[in-house]
């Protein structure tokens, strides 16, 4: 898989001193990508038994840490648990046709890209196509097995310099879709209710180079929600955006910073067509200090581009606002604030104590449903001089433990878990969390589990089961979603039919535990037209030259055939 993995970005920055998890230090998965950070690595904490647990970050880098087991906390519920995991179904897989591309099809690379979801059923991703110029763009596949286009685009890969190819839908900023960033998970383009569909690509010969787009599914229109260039708020240019979240309403939070910033963003809330500032650095914080870290990943592309990338933001349908805070001069250090009206509230904050004992270290991107509960990852202390890492969930004065490092699982161990990252919608209206862990430190046997309010594990997937579609369950990608009782499962699919290498599916959660019935393979696609954008006038701005790294020459990268993925 990681030979597959050969994205345009060059250098990857999720961690400088500002944001980086005081425990451990990122690795690429890749001698091909470089990371870097700025602290070192607090790998000499180790646990009695020195056993070795991987957290994924993101899809190039895992960070390896020697955790401690909490004590008294190994023995999860044994009751019966409230429903059973009732069906797999595959949405879209590789080798089907890729509608409006003049006869190509999908090379999804399902397990490095996943999906998000809406309560339909309707899943969104980003594919790369094979056999036509209109190489690349991002689709949705709805449960009757239905694929339709959002966006074509062509020419090389999001990141990778290449602006010149014109074959691509037309942008609403002028000019044509160019390169999508289709081979990482932080791109993920996210999608409500409505069907509408929130996406980030590069645009060729438009007003912008790169732009966040939102396609409305009531109207067929794809609009800007902000460009590279467009003014900011609280002043200035956007030198940079990034990708975000979408509510039911149609209101998107997301990721920007000025001009010269390649890592520190802002927070920023679209609006039908309006933009205003979530919060800025500098800003006070509840409880006093100010914000001194909130978008604080950036990813370095070979055109010599930087675009910030998390933690992203995540808003529901009362628009409360979640989002991970790093504070100078205040009661805490980092937490995770939500804001409700005008007011933030810290949710959860380093040093508090955690609902199974010790004390908070470190949290991620938090996704909140619309009861106001949120879903995240966290390291704790489980006695001051240890640590380890899980999931939690709940609100305020309500909190859960979902799942830590040496939790069972399965009949194994939980070794293996991932960063909580948005758009993926991680936590139901219920408030169960579904996540991605793996029973060993390698990597080779993931599994995909809900955890229920009662305090139950269900186990959605596991790598080696036969998937609906022929051959069995291969590598994972580590960000699943849900939506009601729909979750997302996106992964490899060794000996599957028609040589479909990988596939997006989704399992379905019974609560009563009534078994629906067994689902078929997804039927092939039929290409289909997306409406063609009404381009919308859209200021002119020239951003001033600023210094940026120079990254290593690499040829740009283009699709061609991929080897079948590990097993």
């Amino acid at each position: 898989m990681k030979n597959l993995l050969r994205p345009a970005f060059l250098l990857v920055l999720p961690f400088l001193a500002i944001s980086i998890i005081p425990l451990a230090q990122g690795h690429p998965e890749s001698s091909k990508r470089r990371q870097t950070s700025s602290e070192t690595s607090r790998n000499d904490l180790r646990s009695a038994n020195s056993t070795k647990t991987v957290v994924k970050v993101h899809d190039s880098a895992e960070r390896t840490q020697i955790a401690s087991p909490q004590q008294n906390n190994s023995i999860t519920t044994t009751g019966a648990p409230s429903g059973t995991i009732c069906g797999v179904e595959s949405r879209a897989a590789h080798g089907q046709v890729a509608p409006n591309t003049n006869g190509g099809t999908l090379n999804p690379l399902a397990f490095a890209n996943p999906t998000t979801v809406n309560a339909s059923g309707r899943v969104a991703f980003n594919s790369q196509v094979d056999g036509s110029d209109r190489n690349q763009g991002v689709f949705v596949a709805d449960s009757d097995g239905t694929i339709s286009a959002i966006a074509i685009g062509c020419g090389g890969l999001g990141g990778g310099g290449d602006t010149t190819s014109m074959c691509g839908d037309a942008s609403p900023i002028g000019g044509h879709f160019g390169g999508f960033f289709s081979e990482n998970t932080v791109f993920t383009p996210d999608i409500n209710d409505a069907g509408d569909v929130l996406f980030f690509c590069d645009v060729n010969g438009g007003d912008s180079r790169r732009a966040l787009f939102l396609y409305q599914a009531a109207s067929g229109q794809i609009v800007k929600v902000a460009a590279v260039g467009d003014p900011s708020p609280i002043g200035g240019t956007f030198g940079a955006v990034g990708p975000g979240s979408i509510n039911n309403n149609g209101k998107v939070v997301f990721l920007a910073s000025p001009e010269g910033e390649t890592i520190n963003s802002n927070l920023f809330m679209w609006d039908n067509g309006v933009v205003t500032k979530i919060a800025a650095l500098g800003d006070p914080a509840p409880g006093g200090g100010t914000f001194s870290g909130l978008g604080t990943e950036s990813f370095g592309f070979q055109d010599g581009t930087f675009i910030p990338t998390g933690p992203v933001p995540d808003i529901n349908d009362s628009d409360q606002i979640a989002f991970r805070a790093i504070v100078s001069g205040g009661i805490t250090g980092r937490g995770i604030v939500v804001r409700t009206g005008q007011v933030d509230e810290w949710y959860v904050k380093v040093p508090d104590p955690t609902p199974i004992g010790g004390t908070y270290l470190d949290m991620q991107a938090a996704a909140i449903n619309n009861a106001g509960q949120i879903a995240f990852f966290a390291d704790y202390h489980p006695t001051p001089d240890t640590i380890n890492s899980g999931w939690f969930a709940g609100t305020p004065g309500n909190w859960r433990k979902v799942v830590v490092f040496f939790d069972p699982i399965d009949g194994g161990q939980c070794l293996g878990l991932a960063f909580s990252r948005n758009p993926m919608q991680t936590i139901d209206a219920s408030g169960n969390v579904v996540f991605w862990a793996n029973l060993d430190s390698n990597g080779t046997s993931d599994r995909l589990v809900l955890g229920l309010t009662d305090g139950n594990l269900l186990i959605a997937a596991r790598r080696g089961d036969p998937t609906p579609i022929g051959g069995t369950f291969g590598s994972m990608d580590a960000w699943p979603a849900i939506n009601g009782n729909i979750g997302t499962l996106n992964v490899a699919t060794p000996g599957a039919q028609n040589g479909a290498l990988s596939a997006h599916m989704a399992f379905n959660h019974c609560p009563s535990g009534t078994p629906t019935p067994s689902p078929t393979a997804t039927p092939t696609a039929t290409p289909g037209t997306t409406p063609t954008p009404t381009s919308t006038p859209s200021p002119t701005a020239t951003p001033s030259v600023t210094p940026r790294p120079t990254p290593t020459p690499r040829t740009r990268p283009t699709p061609r055939s991929r080897p079948t993925p590990p097993g």
